[in-house]
């Protein structure tokens, strides 16, 4: 049990480092990202798609073979909370963002927009998930935890990205976005060592459906919210960046391989 104990600790807490770096290139440039919001949703949008259809649902299916319908169930319920719950955005003081002109309007207000929660909530399922697939791949071996790592660590800086960059435009302050982006990128260190220490036989159907029910939250994130706010846009940029967002999660599936 204890023979990939250092495997297991160094590559999740490099995983986890991946996350932090992609929030990092948003703080070094928080004035671009503000001005260039649009561009950032669209390419968050394109990395969630590409991630969500291309690297977790094919894996899911392999492990379960109703990924499909854990998808759509976790669609259809991202869908209820937001339509439902209390903390809806029509309901409280939102840091507005002027997509057109790139301007900050509101510094003050800390907002509690439902897609922020959602995005968090999906995001860091799939870090804790992430951190389960090191812990599982070194339980199995060494060659098999690191393809496990280097598939994981692969889209961890734009995953950074894009959770700092939904947050930041739905109006979380700059300390709060840090701190739930920081939750996100502790989640895969966390799961790794949890699974290798406690969950010795992991069942496969669980973890291909808790897979799915995170790429049916990445889904519902960028069709639902991400892709409509990308359209105040004006311009090919936002588009490109769509394209650019998925092109990475394809990139990341050409390193991991």
């Amino acid at each position: 049990m204890g023979d990939h104990w250092l495997s297991v600790v160094f590559f999740g807490s490099f995983a986890g480092l991946a996350t932090f770096l992609g929030m990092y290139l948003i703080l070094i440039k928080e004035d671009w990202s503000r001005r260039n919001s649009a561009n950032l949703v669209s390419y968050s949008a394109g990395v969630l798609l590409g991630v969500g259809f291309l690297h977790i649902l094919p894996e899911a299916q392999e492990l379960n073979r109703q990924a499909p319908l854990y998808l759509l169930v976790a669609f259809v319920l991202f869908y209820f909370l937001e339509h439902h719950l209390p903390f809806h955005a029509g309901h409280e003081e939102l840091h507005h963002v002027d997509l057109a002109a790139g301007a900050l309007h509101d510094e003050c207000c800390d907002s509690h927009h439902p897609m922020g929660i959602i995005a968090f909530c999906g995001l860091g399922l799939h870090s804790l998930i992430d951190g389960m697939i090191i812990g599982t791949g070194f339980e199995v071996g060494q060659e098999v935890g690191l393809l496990s790592a280097l598939a994981v660590i692969a889209h961890e800086v734009p995953e950074g990205i894009a959770m700092l960059s939904i947050l930041l435009h739905y109006g979380y302050r700059r300390r709060t976005a840090i701190i739930f982006t920081a939750l996100v990128a502790i989640a895969t260190p966390f799961g790794a060592v949890l699974t290798y220490s406690l969950v010795r036989s992991l069942d496969s159907a669980l973890l291909g459906g808790l897979l799915a029910f995170a790429a049916g939250s990445f889904v519902y994130i960028a069709a639902s919210d991400l892709i409509p706010e990308s359209h105040r846009a004006r311009g090919l940029s936002a588009s490109l960046a769509l394209c650019g967002g998925i092109f990475t999660a394809v990139a990341a599936g050409w390193i991991a391989h």
